[in-house]
């Protein structure tokens, strides 16, 4: 069981990353797929279509606690609902966690929705978590530690210093990180030294470079789900980083 997160800002390409992350570990175990990104488009990406969002049960539940079935425990219809929220292939779930909390409290929730992970997540080899650059779901301990956490930026400056503090966000919330790798992605060329600079003053010790790939723009043109190709430039090193994760 290995627990895959990713967090980075809008833009930088974090979602087609997790999506073939998600398809390459798709043909080595089974595989959750957790879009905790409302912005995301993990689902589109991954070709799913979502049955609803964790978030729409969250406040469904906040605004009538009279939904819960008499005789049953809210933890219980919380992981019913859950599981029906699902959208489920032979080797790939995937869990949308939609919108972010409103007005009230969602204290209960949260903790049923922690004791829903904590039972799902065992059942797979693998759990990839796309998430929002706050990462509420985490922040909050809704979804548990990250074995690898994999902090997505563009190839500037800003951006790795922006991941940097990123990854400073994580460890300030208390979440458990096994191993942290920064991806500089759209590179064109070899990592420039300012660049690797940049990530060793950002606290990173693994950097990846992910280079500018000519498919992926094209395939966006034609259709939201995408599939890289393992002899392109991207797809070689979405292999290289299973490898090395895996």
């Amino acid at each position: 069981m290995t627990i895959i997160a990713l967090a980075g800002k809008g833009g930088v390409g974090k979602s087609t990353i997790a999506s073939q992350i998600v398809r390459g570990l798709s043909v080595r175990g089974t595989v959750l797929a957790v879009d905790a990104d409302p912005n995301s488009n993990l689902s589109d990406k991954i070709g799913f279509e979502t049955k609803g969002t964790i978030g729409e049960l969250r406040d469904e539940i906040i605004a009538d606690p009279a939904k819960v079935p008499s005789g049953m425990s809210k933890q219980q219809y919380v992981y019913d609902q859950v599981q029906r929220a699902m959208t489920e292939t032979d080797s790939v779930d995937l869990l949308v966690m939609g919108r972010p909390e409103g007005e009230g409290c969602y204290c209960f929730i949260n903790s049923a929705l922690k004791e829903c992970f904590v039972k799902l997540i065992p059942n797979y080899d693998f759990t990839v978590v796309d998430n929002e650059a706050g990462m509420e779901h985490m922040s909050r301990k809704v979804l548990p530690q990250a074995d690898i956490f994999l902090f997505v930026s563009d190839p500037t400056v800003t951006g790795i210093k922006t991941a940097g503090r990123l990854s400073q966000l994580a460890e300030e919330v208390g979440i458990e990180i096994g191993r942290k790798i920064l991806i500089v992605n759209n590179l064109t060329g070899e990592m420039p030294v300012k660049l690797s600079d940049a990530a060793a003053e950002a606290g990173f010790g693994e950097t990846l470079a992910f280079p500018r790939d000519i498919f992926i723009t094209e395939s966006a043109m034609e259709s939201e789900v995408l599939i890289v190709p393992c002899d392109t430039p991207f797809g070689e090193s979405v292999r290289k980083l299973l490898e090395l994760i895996i």
